[in-house]
């Protein structure tokens, strides 16, 4: 792989670093961005969707790795981490400022799981890819470690422009994040990576992913349709664009661009048109 980087990027506490370092190598660590207390609030709030998930009988599994969904249902803390400041800023680096929320999930590796291919989070985009369309916020609740399955990445290979293929895969050489947990990871949606194989005989890695995508892709998660009316009537203004719910360059109006843009070429920007957060 002609795009590999030699030295990979470590984990760093300095944000123009880590800029640098997704843009060269597709991927950076910011590390310590979580303090103790939201590490705590953000395990106990895993543990209670964890317990009803499993009450309900309906747990999702992928290659012996547990996954949960919509996230943004169970608790402000996952609210939190979907507009954090650091994600916004690092994803707005390669998608702009209007980008939007696609879904936010957590993943846990288990032990015994098996290997996930290698691939890109934006294989659904045709190629050849010129530019990231998407990006993944991967927050660190434990330790990320090669024995308990951190995340394998191809270091450059962003710049292939491309999905890779099984060939490049196996002669490639990849590293696995380490980091503690409150580190961020950031991808850039066409960094070859993988859940890693969790060899530890009783360890878990979790860890919640927030995949962002440019305003003119359909998200991952249907947020129109899955999101309670309740955390839906406490959006902040950053979660409603996340979200969609404003208009971008004339996509996504409610019976037209708001009267009150007419005339001044507006196109873009928040709208209650169907009075949906009315209070």
């Amino acid at each position: 792989m002609e795009h590999y980087t030699a030295v990979p990027p470590t984990p760093t506490t300095d944000l123009g670093t880590a800029s640098s370092d997704l843009a060269e190598s597709g991927y950076c660590v910011v590390a310590d961005v979580l303090g103790r207390a939201e590490l705590t609030a953000l395990r106990a709030g895993f543990a209670e969707v964890e317990a009803r998930d499993r009450a309900a009988g309906n747990p999702w599994y992928s290659r012996g790795n547990y996954r949960i969904t919509a996230l943004l249902n169970h608790g402000p803390e996952f609210v939190a981490l979907a507009e954090h400041p650091t994600a916004l800023a690092l994803t707005e680096q390669l998608l702009g400022p209007h980008h939007l929320l696609s879904s936010i999930t957590a993943h846990v590796t288990l032990p015994g799981n098996t290997a996930q291919s290698v691939h890109a989070d934006q294989q659904y985009i045709p190629e050849p890819w010129s530019y990231a369309m998407g990006t993944q916020a991967c927050w660190l609740l434990d330790d990320f470690t090669e024995a308990n399955g951190g995340t394998v990445i191809l270091p450059g290979s962003h710049l292939a422009g491309r999905a890779p293929t099984k060939e490049e895969v196996t002669a490639a050489t990849t590293v696995s994040i380490t980091a503690t947990a409150g580190s961020l990871l950031v991808l850039d949606g066409r960094v070859w990576h993988r859940a890693g194989v969790n060899t530890t005989p009783d360890t878990i890695r979790r860890g919640i992913f927030a995949h962002y995508c440019s305003p003119f892709i359909r998200q991952q998660e249907n947020f129109f349709r899955s999101l309670r009316p309740e955390v839906r009537s406490g959006l902040s203004p950053t979660m409603r664009r996340l979200l969609g719910y404003d208009i971008w360059e004339g996509l996504g109006t409610v019976d037209g661009l708001p009267v009150e843009w007419m005339g001044t070429g507006r196109r873009t920007g928040p709208t209650n048109a169907d009075g949906l957060f009315d209070t």
